[in-house]
């Protein structure tokens, strides 16, 4: 017989549970709280950041400049719907150890998926006990199971963070995107097109890089990302 993973979580009122991880299948821990954050060690900041995806009402924390960059990636994928930090920690049945993954991620599709960043220093007999655990946890409770061990250009990695500060939905201007869909129909750099269409500058600035962020406008990620030489163009026949 399998041997039984057991999932520590807290309840939708904040009390800390435990029960074989089979049956939290159902359970939105994306919409939990911590379980588990990092001990604060004096002269050192044991947390990187406190990241805040756009349309969620609470924070994600990041342990690590990794998971940081996990979680511009994880709010990048059109695939993620939602993302939590630290909800869950996962053991072994009789076992006094445990492990809490890096991320929950509530996919669009309204499958459960586990992601872990793997740094340097993981590797090893421990890491594969790790493994074992995360992937026996992923079957018994229908999760899939991410392991993020960087981006795969560390270019694609500064654009997304550097656009990121324009994610919110409140930057989302119909009329604007419009006019920029048309200024970009054929490519050119951004800050020629943003001239070329008219409108008050900043404020079409910062809507035509929301519309690169969520993959309206289209660039070439790869590349360093410069307004006034960047190619941006329209991904869509403009009528």
């Amino acid at each position: 017989m399998a041997e039984v993973v057991w999932a520590q979580f807290r309840s939708p009122a904040g009390r800390l549970l435990e029960r074989p991880v089979g049956q939290v299948r159902g359970e939105r821990l994306e919409e939990r709280e911590e379980v588990w954050r990092p001990a604060r060690h004096r002269g050192r900041r044991a947390i990187a950041t406190w990241w805040r995806p756009a349309g969620q009402a609470g924070h994600v924390g990041c342990a690590t400049l990794q998971a940081l960059q996990a979680a511009v990636a994880l709010e990048f994928d059109p695939q993620v719907a939602a993302f939590a930090g630290w909800p869950v920690r996962l053991g072994w049945a009789g076992s006094d150890q445990g492990y809490v993954p890096d991320f929950f991620v509530r996919l669009a599709n309204g499958r459960a998926r586990l992601v872990v960043c793997r740094s340097s220093g993981r590797a090893g007999a421990g890491w594969e006990e790790t493994l074992r655990l995360l992937t026996a946890a992923g079957e018994q409770a229908g999760w899939e199971v991410r392991v993020y061990a960087g981006s795969d250009s560390d270019v694609a990695a500064r654009n997304r963070q550097r656009l990121s500060r324009y994610r919110h939905a409140r930057l989302a201007d119909r009329d604007t995107a419009q006019t920029l869909h048309q200024a970009f129909a054929r490519p050119r750099p951004f800050a020629e097109g943003v001239s070329a269409s008219g409108l008050p500058e900043l404020a079409t600035v910062a809507r035509g890089l929301h519309l690169i962020w969520t993959r309206e406008l289209a660039i070439d990620w790869d590349a360093p990302f410069v307004p006034a030489r960047s190619l941006v163009w329209s991904p869509r026949e403009v009528l």
